[in-house]
């Protein structure tokens, strides 16, 4: 978060002003946002080197140099640290020295770093409240502490090198350099190099060397999380965020016309401040703008995006802080110019250092008395009084400031102790005096000191004079005679005559003894005591209860005979049974106690397993008392151990009495279930399984024909089956809850279950060609239900020609020229056989065959045998005939499939024509292909 600028390798003390110089900024006439990001290591966008800005302004009576200073590095004015913003804790760091300003600050989440003019450094806490100062060691060797660094806990010395808050070297620069600036991890070597000699390989190594390039002229880190910014030579920024498994750097260029003079690192974002007045995030946000004429010397990144830069005329600006967060510090009109600005987060507290000496302020101390009291006090101020003193510290004009205070008592015999510091809160301090702080008679100087820096105060004493403790009496309440174990006892009551405190500084002072006897003994802890703790048992005693104060004057002693009485024995009667149902559970019980002498006083329980269930009314004025019972879960059924107990008052002894109660499981109450629905075959009926009190957590459902138990049929609906044909239906519910025994209940029988027709039984449709041979199928079409067998009997002119069980008829030779129904008839279990008939086909015709052509087998000689090779018919003819012809004309007419060929062939072609017959059909004749020439 903090940005330090570099300083040479020579003398660095002659080199800071030159330097501060050599980094002042450009003034733009024309604020121009163009913010560009290249990768880091590409050539940059050059700028115009800046200028010599010598010139310094008029504020406030005060004059600044308008170079930026980073933060951590020291300011030309020096001054006092002071806090601003939220500054509810009231916290604030100590005071310089007198003669030593403040001229740098640095802080981190947990401590400030402050630079003084002596070369030294301070060591401000954040978690001690208030805060604790803690001086570091003064350099060594000669040198001065330059630079300060609260991130990572470092200090730049004059030689260059860097060393931890206990002044121990932990970077050394090589020969012939020197660091000169420093912040996290990293340090500015005096070549313009950022180097981490600890983690050389750290975030965005590789561009921390800039080799032939634009040097590096100050540095901004976070060690936690290796995120840094730097400002470059050429005046653009380079950013670097570490991303866990690697770091990216990016180059920032200033807008046209102007160049970054500063950057600082917040917890999120670094921010950089340029020439022409303008606060640029290295995201691209414009977050911030000095007035026109004005420079930034000093610049604050906080959290979330918000920060604060001191201004060249001294005042301060800042961005995104509201409320609190943005209150100005406390100082007086005319002493508001700061030359520093620093701060982590944008909640709480941030510091700035404010230009000159210390600010007096004004101290006034009110002392006052303790009381319960509201009016005047008509006494003396007495050794044993509380004194407190409200100490307010402001400026001239009334303004509160923060700081702390400390008093010192210097007692009447001179000597002096120091009370605990107090911060201030709203510029009052509240401190307590307590008697064992003033325990001597006489007058007490009080030194109250102011402390808390740019704050300064010489201390405000105050005088109180302390009288001796007022005398004390003692006085008694209760009887004198009591029943062992009683709380009702003799009690004792300290006060003082005149109302002001007893001097109590241990609990040994009261001491309550029984016949002076060492293992009696009752230390007070109070002003009132009772001799309750003595567990003394049945006699007679004489009690001593002595208090001793801070002398004589208000020590008392008493004593008195006491006698304590055995407690009367008592009995107890109750009407709590022995025995429920789950739900029966009694709202209360009765309960008598008794006893030999008198009617006992007190209040009676009822325990299970030792935990209260019950609580009793006191007993009346016949020993009689009501339990109720206020557990609101009913027991779960088994047995359990009771006791009704009595808590006697006083002189009475306590009594129980054990009962063992057992808890049996409850029934339902039902009324039988009914069915709804018509009992016929098929149909759907349905269990209203009636009342049942208290409701089932689970119901089941058996469902029974003439008696006997349907196996599967277990829901709330039952589909009545064919076998059911005849008989009567039942239901019966059973119902199960936790704690409860399993209940059931029966409905009425039905009426006896009738056969059902079928309720869809379509007009068949006959699918095929009616033709002799032909296959025709039946389409039934869907029933309602499906039947269980089916028959199909074919009609021929309305005569039955075939009967069968499947859809499927090949057309028989009788059919030809007559018109072909079929009817379908359906039949199932419970369910009255049905037939339907289709209507009837066109009138059948006759078969067709499917023939091949024959080929002729043997030898084309006279005097061969050849053979006819029919090929395949479908159906097979019934009778065939074969005529063999030569070059065409018949030759030959025969019923066999063989030939011999004759001598009149000789020299033709032979061919021979299959013509096949058969009842039904079409005769069909198929010719065959010819021969070769017969030889």
């Amino acid at each position: 978060m903090f940005l330090e600028r570099s300083m040479p390798t020579s003398d660095l003390r002659r080199f800071l002003p030159s330097a501060r110089r050599a980094c002042a900024s450009l003034v733009a006439s024309v604020l121009v946002l163009g913010l560009t990001m290249t990768t880091a290591g590409a050539t940059p966008v050059q700028a115009t080197p800046p200028g010599r800005m010598g010139t310094v302004v008029q504020a406030a009576n005060e004059t600044l140099d308008r170079t930026f200073v980073q933060e951590g590095m020291p300011s030309a004015r020096g001054g006092q640290l002071v806090s601003w913003g939220d500054q509810s804790g009231g916290s604030t760091t100590q005071a310089l020295p007198d003669g030593v300003h403040a001229t740098a600050v640095s802080t981190d989440h947990d401590r400030v770093l402050v630079l003084r003019t002596d070369g030294r450094v301070d060591l401000h806490q954040y978690d001690t409240s208030p805060y604790s100062l803690e001086p570091l060691p003064a350099p060594s060797n000669g040198t001065r502490y330059m630079a300060v660094s609260a991130v990572s806990g470092r200090i730049l010395r004059s030689d260059g090198v860097v060393v931890s808050l206990q002044g121990r070297p932990e970077i050394t620069p090589p020969d012939g350099l020197a660091y000169t600036a420093i912040s996290g991890e990293l340090a500015l070597r005096s070549d313009g190099v950022l180097s981490n000699p600890g983690n050389p390989d750290g975030s965005c190594a590789d561009v921390r060397d800039p080799g032939a390039g634009p040097h590096y002229t100050a540095v901004s880190a976070r060690t936690g999380l290796e995120n840094w910014a730097a400002l470059r030579s050429d005046g653009a920024l380079v950013y670097c965020q570490d991303a866990f498994a690697e770091s990216t750097a990016a180059v920032v260029d200033p807008p046209a016309g102007t160049r970054f003079v500063g950057v600082d690192m917040g917890v999120d974002e670094a921010i950089g401040a340029t020439a022409d007045g303008r606060v640029i995030s290295t995201n691209g946000r414009q977050l911030a703008a000095a007035p026109t004429g004005r420079s930034i010397v000093s610049l604050a990144a906080m959290s979330n995006g918000q920060g604060a830069a001191a201004l060249d005329d001294g005042t301060i600006i800042s961005w995104g802080l509201n409320g609190q967060d943005a209150a100005p510090p406390v100082i007086p009109a005319g002493r508001d110019v700061f030359s520093a600005v620093s701060g982590y987060s944008s909640s709480g507290q941030h510091w700035a250092i404010v230009v000159g000496d210390p600010i007096p302020v004004e101290v006034s101390v009110d002392v006052s008395v303790s009381t319960d009291s509201s009016g005047p006090m008509e006494r003396p101020t007495r050794v044993t009084d509380i004194v407190a003193l409200k100490v307010s510290a402001t400026l001239d004009g009334g303004a509160p400031v923060p700081g702390r205070v400390t008093t010192t008592v210097i007692a009447p015999d001179g000597k002096t102790h120091t009370l605990e510091p107090e911060q201030t809160y709203r510029g009052t301090a509240e401190v307590e005096l307590y008697p064992w702080d003033h325990e001597q008679v006489g007058t007490y100087v009080l030194s109250t000191a102011f402390s808390g820096s740019p704050y300064t105060v010489s201390p405000v004493e105050t005088t109180v004079d302390l009288a001796e403790p007022s005398p004390v009496v003692v006085t008694t309440t209760g009887p004198d005679t009591w029943y062992e174990n009683s709380t009702r006892t003799l009690c004792f009551e300290l006060s003082t005559t005149d109302g002001s405190p007893l001097w109590l500084r241990s609990t040994e002072q009261i001491r309550i003894t029984v016949d002076g006897r060492p293992d009696l003994i009752q230390f007070g802890e109070f002003h009132r005591e009772c001799v309750d703790r003595l567990d003394l048992d049945p006699g007679t005693y004489t009690l001593h209860y002595d208090y001793e104060g801070w002398s004589e004057v208000d020590s008392v002693a008493w004593s008195k005979q006491v006698v304590v009485l055995p407690p009367v024995a008592t009995r107890i009667e109750s009407d709590l049974p022995s025995s429920w149902h789950y739900g029966e559970m009694p709202a209360s019980v009765e309960v008598d106690v008794f006893s030999d002498s008198s009617v006992p006083a007190g209040i009676t329980t009822l325990e299970l397993d030792r935990l209260t269930i019950g609580y009793g009314s006191r007993l009346d004025g016949g020993g009689h008392s009501q339990i109720r019972i206020t557990d609101e879960d009913e027991l779960a059924p088994g047995t359990y151990a009771m006791v009704v107990r009595f808590r006697a008052d006083d002189n009475f002894r306590d009594a129980s009495l054990e009962r063992t109660v057992t808890v049996r499981p409850a029934s339902f109450t039902t009324t039988p279930p009914t069915i709804t629905g018509t009992p016929q075959i098929g149909s759907t009926l349905t269990a209203v399984p009636g009342t049942w009190s208290p409701a089932p957590t689970s119901t089941g459902y058996v469902w029974k024909v003439d008696g006997v138990a349907v196996a599967g049929a277990t829901s709330s609906t039952f589909t009545v089956p064919a076998s059911a044909a005849g008989k009567r239906i039942t239901v019966t519910v059973t119902g199960d809850r936790q704690y409860y025994n399993t209940g059931s209940a029966t409905s009425a029988p039905t009426a006896t279950v009738a056969p059902t027709t079928f309720t869809a039984a379509p007009i068949p449709a006959v699918k095929g060609t009616a033709q002799v041979g032909k296959t025709l199928t039946v389409t039934r079409g869907t029933w309602s239900p499906a039947p269980s067998s089916v028959k199909y009997v074919w009609k021929a002119n309305g005569t039955t020609i075939s009967t069968q069980t499947s859809s499927s008829f090949v057309v028989p030779t009788s059919a030809k020229g007559k018109r072909l129904t079929v009817t379908v008839t359906g039949s199932r279990t419970g369910y009255t056989t049905r037939s339907v008939t289709s209507p009837a086909t066109r009138t059948v015709a006759a078969g067709t065959f499917s023939a091949r052509r024959p080929a002729i087998k043997g030898t084309t000689r006279v005097g061969s045998t050849l053979t006819v090779v029919r090929g395949t018919w479908t159906p097979a003819p019934s009778a065939l005939k074969y005529v063999w012809k030569a070059n065409g004309v018949t030759i030959a007419t025969r019923t066999s499939s063989t030939f011999v060929v004759p001598a009149r062939a000789r020299g033709k072609q032979l061919t021979v024509t299959v013509t096949g017959a058969r009842a039904g059909y079409t005769s069909k004749s198929v010719a065959s292909y010819r021969t070769a020439t017969i030889r």
